[in-house]
């Protein structure tokens, strides 16, 4: 039996799935230890620090532009000791501006991938971060049309899974989940009897990344490459 025919729904994530994201955020790293490297005591390391404190904001600020801005901030005072001049902290704040008005830059082969999808299954987007920013993003990208259901949620785990397509009238076992991070868009499908599709970005925040993921799941080298497999058999 194909994989189409077990499946009556697939779901998309947005950043790093449909357009790019990490780019900007390894460029506005990039920027900060540039900035508040110079006026870091010797010895303390800046990029644990950052890392440490945008993993411990994660429940009180979720994801997105303006949870990774606020991170920056608190490491730049943080990891200088309050040494850092208000200059660098207003250019921080500026460059989040920046980013936060940065256009959607569709991937090669998106809109043409999820035409080639929606018409043989239905299809829903389903992305996490910032409410107002993802909502804008997916309001100008141009693809909003082509989903039936579009989802911003805190977090991408069973639960939450779960909770939305229970309200979407949608039965998991049936249900397959498309983007570039396992730990947010296939294991807890999986977990949830659902299906996982991993299609890889060159770039992944290294909180998404899975180093041993316990269950099978299919990757593909493009999403071009879903209608194809959606058209396979499957062999497990």
């Amino acid at each position: 039996m194909r994989h189409g025919e077990l499946i009556d729904v697939v779901g998309f994530d947005a950043d790093d799935t449909l357009w790019r994201s990490q780019e900007s955020f390894d460029a506005a790293e990039a920027m900060f230890f540039e900035l508040v490297g110079p006026y870091t005591p010797e010895g303390v390391d800046l990029a644990d620090s950052l890392r440490a404190i945008e993993l411990d904001r994660v429940p009180l600020s979720g994801y997105g532009v303006k949870a990774f801005g606020l991170s920056m901030v608190e490491a730049a005072v943080t990891a200088t000791s309050g040494r850092v001049p208000s200059s660098v902290l207003g250019a921080i704040v500026d460059h989040v501006h920046d980013m936060l008005r940065q256009p959607v830059e569709l991937l090669p082969g998106v809109p043409e991938a999820l035409a080639a999808v929606s018409a043989t299954h239905r299809i829903v987007l389903i992305t996490k971060g910032d409410l107002v920013h993802q909502t804008r993003k997916v309001r100008t990208s141009g693809l909003e049309h082509l989903f039936e259901r579009v989802g911003v949620v805190l977090e991408k785990d069973v639960s939450t899974y779960g909770r939305l397509l229970d309200e979407w009238s949608i039965d998991p076992s049936r249900f397959a989940m498309v983007g570039n991070s396992v730990r947010s868009d296939v294991l807890p499908l999986i977990e949830l009897g659902g299906w996982g599709v991993h299609v890889p970005y060159h770039s992944t925040w290294e909180h998404e990344l899975v180093a041993d993921p316990e269950h099978h799941f299919d990757t593909l080298d493009s999403i071009a490459d879903v209608a194809a497999w959606l058209a396979a058999e499957h062999r497990h």
